[in-house]
């Protein structure tokens, strides 16, 4: 997990995970599937995707440059994991959001 952390926009496979745990493919699959839920590349798209959902709230970044920086190799690949994931594209997303911090509370 922690590769994945410190390299986001890497195109991680399992082999090169397995490696740097120094287990075979299977038993690391097994291994990361029994301690933390789910099997390694789906954790990575949904911890991506956390971290794209954060990005968009904060307004900081191009969708264009949160799908590089997440590992997608363009804008449209990145919007349809993000809409898999999300239920909404990226920018509808970015959208309402901003709309709901605009709304007075109350």
């Amino acid at each position: 997990m922690r590769a994945m952390h410190e390299d986001l926009a890497h195109a991680w496979t399992l082999q090169e995970l397995a490696d740097i745990g120094h287990m075979s493919r299977s038993a690391f699959a097994r291994s990361f599937k029994d301690q933390v839920g789910v099997p390694p590349r789906e954790y990575l798209i949904h911890w991506r995707m956390r971290l794209a959902r954060e990005a968009l709230r904060q307004g900081t970044m191009s969708i264009s440059e949160l799908a590089s920086r997440t590992g997608y190799r363009s804008e449209s690949a990145f919007s349809t994991a993000f809409r898999r994931v999300v239920g909404v594209s990226p920018k509808r997303f970015r959208d309402q959001t901003r709309r709901s911090d605009r709304q007075p509370a109350g």
